[in-house]
């Protein structure tokens, strides 16, 4: 597998910080699960993190019965959810629940994913060959973890393991490879935007 697509180094020293929203995390890692080097990169940002909390001198809790919340790390499958049993998907999928595929086109379908308290929704999509799905931009982020078959856009070309990382700078008209179609787990902040006379007329039929 050759991985040309990954999170900018912002989004990955989040992830390794536990500061991204459980749905947006759950995307990266199962890019990170399907990279070598995303995982090389990733300890040692959180060698980087250890190393600087070492040299930190602890700050002695506040007594009583409400002592201050400290920030978790959000591991993605930490929540409960009834375990999936496909094969072929990321092992990071597994404690999430999954809704049935759902048509929601000509050969194009979508499963929900289940991530309990998620502010972003995390959805999977699979699309035939030489799907052209509607030019569109977003009103929050939109990242997006290929895992089987391509698609290509404005952008660059996203096979299996890539990580694409969209948000309110970008607009795109995805066209699914050809010949292997696409299938892909997104997780998605705000709304999309259909552009175009087209998509103006099919916006009020989205409901991602």
């Amino acid at each position: 597998m050759s991985i040309g697509h990954r999170p900018s180094d912002e989004t990955l020293t989040a992830f390794a910080a536990g500061q991204l929203d459980e749905g947006l995390a759950l995307v990266v890692a199962c890019h990170i699960e399907a990279d070598q080097e995303s995982r090389r990169r990733l300890r040692e940002l959180e060698a980087v993190q250890g190393a600087l909390l070492d040299a930190v001198e602890p700050i002695p809790m506040a007594s009583g019965p409400n002592p201050p919340a400290t920030a978790a790390r959000a591991e993605p499958g930490s929540a409960a959810a009834v375990p999936m049993s496909e094969t072929g998907m990321p092992k990071v999928l597994r404690p999430y629940g999954l809704g049935p595929w759902r048509p929601i086109g000509i050969r194009i379908a979508m499963r929900r994913v289940e991530v309990p308290g998620a502010g972003a929704r995390v959805f999977m999509l699979r699309a035939g060959p030489g799907i052209a799905l509607p030019h569109h931009k977003h009103t929050g982020v939109e990242w997006t973890t290929i895992l089987a078959g391509a698609y290509e856009h404005e952008y660059g070309r996203y096979a299996a393991g890539d990580f694409d990382e969209a948000d309110t700078e970008h607009d795109h008209t995805p066209r699914v490879d050809p010949v292997e179609g696409c299938t892909c787990i997104v997780a998605m902040t705000g709304s999309v935007q259909l552009q175009g006379w087209l998509g103006r007329l099919l916006q009020p039929l989205v409901r991602f």
